[in-house]
C-alpha cells in the first residue's frame, strides 16, 4: 500500500479530497435511495395494489355470459406476450431502475393476494401485466405506467455532483498551492542551508501555522548567523589575544638563554595564556549540559565575598531574603564571580553587591566607583570581544566577562543590562525570572 501511496503532500491530500467527495456523494445517493424514494415507491406499490384488487374483484362478479364483452373491454388476453419479464435489465440507468422496480414488485407482491402474478413489460411501452380472474377464467391485463424522466433526473443529478466535486477539488488544490509554495521555499531554504549557503529570509505567507514555521525558521537564521560571526569574532579574538602573551614568552626565552630570564614573569604569561583560552572555552562552551540544582544565589554571593576579601577586594553586601531557587550553579558561580571580578578589576572603589526581589522576577545588582564607560559603550560592552577604551583596554582581557555573563543570564531565562550609576561608576544588573516556587525558568539554548 505504501509503494501506491503519493509522496507529495500536494498529491496526498488531493487524493484525499477525492476520497471523501466520492463516499459523501455515495452516502447521499444510499440516503436519497433509501429514505426519499423508496417510501415514495411503495406509497405508488400500496396504490396501484388496492386498484388490482379492487379491478379483480369487480370482474370476478361478471357474468359469465359477459366475460369475453368485459375481457375485450380491459385489454384482457389469455396468454401474455412472450417477451414479458418480471426484472428488466437495462443499460446507463440499469442499477437505479431495477432497484426501484424490485422495490415497487416486491411490494405489490407483499400487499397483493396470494396467487397473483406480475410481469413486466419494458418495450414498445412500459406495461405491468396483471392475472385476473373475469367470470372464473384467469385473463392478462395490462396497467400502462406512466413514462417518467428518472433517467434524465438522474443523469443530471450525477452531472450535478460531479461538477460540485470537480469544484471542490479545484478549491481545494488552489488552497493547497497556497499551503505548498510557502513550504517548498522552506524545504529550498533548508536545503540550502545544510549545503552551507545563506538563503534570504523567508517572507511570512499563507496560514497561520505556515507563518510560524515561517518566522521560526527566519530566527534561526538570525541565530546561526550570530553564531558564525561569534565564531569568526572568537578565532579573531584568540589569535589577537594570545599574541602579546606569546610575543613576551618567546621573548623570556630568547633572554633566558643569556641566563637573565625572570621565572616570575614566566611563569605570570602563562597565566595569561590559560586565563585567555579559559576565558573562551567557558563562552564557547555555555552551560546547555549542566543539571539545575536547588540553591540560595544570597549564599553564593556571601560566599564569593569572602574570597574576594581574601583577595583585599572589600564588596559592601545588601542582601534581602530570596527564595531557594533550581539553577545551574557552576554556571551561575561564573556569572557572579565575572561580575565581581570586573568591577574590582575595573572599578576598584565603591564595590557592592545587593539582591532583592520584584514580583516573579530576582535581581542582582554589582557596582562600583570606577571611571565607568561612555553612553556609547554602554551599548557595545555586553558583546563578546569588545574592550573598552579606558581602564579595561589597558588590562589584558578577551572582551568576554561580560559576554559570558549576560549569556548564562539568558540561559536562565533572564538578561544582564549594564548602566551608568548615580554618582560615577558602573551597575551590572542581572535579572532573573521565578516561577512558582521560586523556581528559575531555565532555558537549554541562548542566542549569542
Amino acid at each position: 500500500m505504501k509503494k501506491f501511496w503519493p509522496r507529495s503532500l500536494l498529491a496526498r491530500n488531493s487524493v484525499l479530497l477525492i476520497l471523501l467527495v466520492t463516499l459523501t456523494q455515495i452516502t447521499t445517493f444510499t440516503v436519497f435511495l433509501v429514505f426519499i424514494q423508496k417510501p415514495r415507491v411503495n406509497d405508488a406499490a400500496s396504490l396501484i395494489a388496492s386498484q388490482i384488487i379492487m379491478l379483480d374483484k369487480l370482474l370476478a362478479t361478471v357474468p359469465a355470459t359477459d366475460r369475453d364483452r368485459y375481457a375485450q373491454a380491459v385489454g384482457g388476453v389469455i396468454q401474455p406476450p412472450a417477451h414479458l419479464i418480471e426484472i428488466p435489465t437495462l443499460g446507463l440507468a440499469g442499477f437505479y431502475r431495477r432497484y426501484y422496480l424490485k422495490v415497487f414488485l416486491d411490494s405489490l407482491h407483499q400487499q397483493l393476494p396470494p396467487g397473483i402474478p406480475l410481469r413486466w413489460e419494458q418495450a414498445p411501452e412500459k406495461k405491468l401485466w396483471v392475472e385476473v380472474q373475469i367470470a372464473d377464467q384467469p385473463y392478462w391485463v395490462a396497467l400502462a405506467v406512466e413514462p417518467s424522466n428518472h433517467l434524465s433526473s438522474l443523469i443530471s443529478a450525477i452531472l450535478l455532483s460531479v461538477g460540485l466535486a470537480l469544484l471542490a477539488l479545484l478549491t481545494a488544490y488552489g488552497l493547497q498551492r497556497r499551503i505548498n509554495r510557502p513550504l517548498t521555499s522552506l524545504a529550498q531554504a533548508a536545503t540550502d542551508v545544510g549545503k552551507g549557503g545563506w538563503p534570504r529570509p523567508l517572507s511570512p505567507e499563507g496560514p497561520s501555522e505556515i507563518r510560524t514555521v515561517s518566522l521560526t525558521f527566519n530566527r534561526m537564521l538570525d541565530g546561526l548567523a550570530e553564531m558564525e560571526n561569534a565564531r569568526a569574532q572568537m578565532l579573531a579574538g584568540i589569535s589577537h589575544d594570545l599574541r602579546t602573551p606569546l610575543t613576551k614568552l618567546r621573548l623570556a626565552m630568547a633572554i633566558g638563554g643569556q641566563g637573565s630570564a625572570n621565572p616570575d614573569d614566566v611563569g605570570r604569561y602563562f597565566e595569561d595564556v590559560d586565563t585567555i583560552l579559559q576565558q573562551f572555552i567557558d563562552y564557547a562552551r555555555g552551560s546547555a549540559t549542566e543539571l539545575s540544582q536547588p540553591g540560595d544565589i544570597n549564599q553564593m554571593i556571601t560566599e564569593l565575598n569572602y574570597d574576594f576579601t581574601g583577595l583585599g577586594q572589600h564588596f559592601t553586601l545588601s542582601l534581602t531574603p530570596l527564595p531557594v531557587c533550581y539553577f545551574r550553579p557552576v554556571s551561575m558561580m561564573r556569572l557572579l564571580t565575572n561580575l565581581m571580578q570586573n568591577a574590582a578589576k575595573y572599578g576598584r572603589t565603591g564595590l557592592e553587591v545587593a539582591s532583592w526581589r520584584e514580583g516573579d522576577v530576582a535581581k542582582i545588582a554589582v557596582q562600583d566607583r570606577g571611571p565607568g564607560v561612555t553612553e556609547e559603550e554602554l551599548l557595545l560592552i555586553t558583546k563578546p570581544f569588545h574592550r573598552g577604551k579606558g581602564a579595561a583596554a589597558r588590562h589584558n582581557g578577551s572582551g568576554l566577562g561580560l559576554a559570558i555573563a549576560r549569556q548564562i543570564a539568558q540561559q536562565h531565562g533572564g538578561d544582564l543590562s549594564v548602566s551608568q550609576r548615580a554618582g560615577g561608576g558602573l551597575t551590572v544588573m542581572v535579572t532573573l525570572p521565578l516561577v512558582e516556587g521560586g523556581k528559575l525558568v531555565v532555558s537549554t539554548s541562548v542566542r549569542h
